[in-house]
């Protein structure tokens, strides 16, 4: 049962496999046998708990696919959610990170994703063969969006790759594959990788997804083009980058600073 559902929220929702993963992890063991009333009460027991905001949403979701999947009424608005301010890292402190990376893959790894702002699936699903050196693109395949996208790469990190994979002598098709095998890397290992190199440059832990978001950020402070950031971000949707504008208090600062009026 559980994978006929699973087959339904990839086939009729279009889901990527990691969301309908983690929706059938918000459901409890033995759930996709459930009536309607068992849904309706999950549902509000969940709404009457301290759960957060994002945490209610998305089981709403999961029981409003399960309901539509089985034939069942589920007419429930979903629950507000309270939105937190997307973190980056200040340059200072990135400086710091990046003065402390002596491993040649790691350097390669942090430099590549901070200069294409890659969600973290996406930077360690690359492979060998999505990188045109010669003329410093990646082609991002298996995207969140299902659109494979083709973008430009700094010389920095492209220097950095061409260093990195002159020292390889494993067939490992992945860009950045583990130290004892060809695998390619694990989000926990990478995770690890920053907790390491943060502790190491005595700055705050910093993660994977706050390399995008400084990316993102440093690309609009330094001018750039919002529809230019979504292509290169993958979004689907304008309103998405758009948040990266309106979240940034600098720009909003310099924004103000040459727009008020005076009196």
């Amino acid at each position: 049962m559980e994978e006929e559902f699973y087959r339904f929220l990839r086939g009729k929702k279009n889901l990527a496999p990691g969301t309908c993963k983690r929706m059938l992890q918000l459901m409890p063991k033995g759930s996709t046998n459930w009536d309607e009333n068992q849904v309706q009460d999950f549902y509000f027991k969940t709404l009457d708990r301290d759960y957060s905001s994002t945490h209610k949403r998305h089981v709403h979701y999961v029981l409003k696919y399960y309901s539509e999947w089985k034939g069942y009424n589920f007419d429930y608005k979903p629950p507000k959610a309270h939105h937190v301010r997307r973190k980056n890292v200040e340059m200072e402190n990135i400086w710091k990170l990046l003065d402390v990376i002596t491993d040649t893959r790691d350097l390669a790894l942090i430099l590549t994703h901070l200069y294409s702002g890659l969600r973290p699936s996406e930077l360690l699903a690359l492979k060998i063969e999505d990188l045109d050196l010669e003329n410093g693109m990646l082609t991002v395949r298996n995207t969140k969006t299902y659109m494979d996208r083709i973008i430009p790469l700094h010389k920095k990190p492209l220097t950095a790759i061409r260093k990195y994979l002159s020292t390889q002598d494993k067939n490992s098709p992945y860009l950045f594959s583990i130290k004892s095998g060809n695998s390619g890397l694990k989000i926990q290992t990478y995770q690890k990788i920053l907790r390491i190199y943060s502790k190491k440059a005595e700055i705050k832990r910093v993660t994977p997804y706050m390399l995008r978001h400084t990316f993102s950020t440093q690309f609009i402070e330094n001018g750039g083009d919002v529809l230019i950031l979504k292509n290169l971000l993958g979004h689907s949707r304008v309103s998405t980058t758009e948040i990266y504008i309106h979240e940034n208090p600098k720009m909003i600062r310099k924004g103000y600073d040459k727009a008020c009026p005076e009196f």
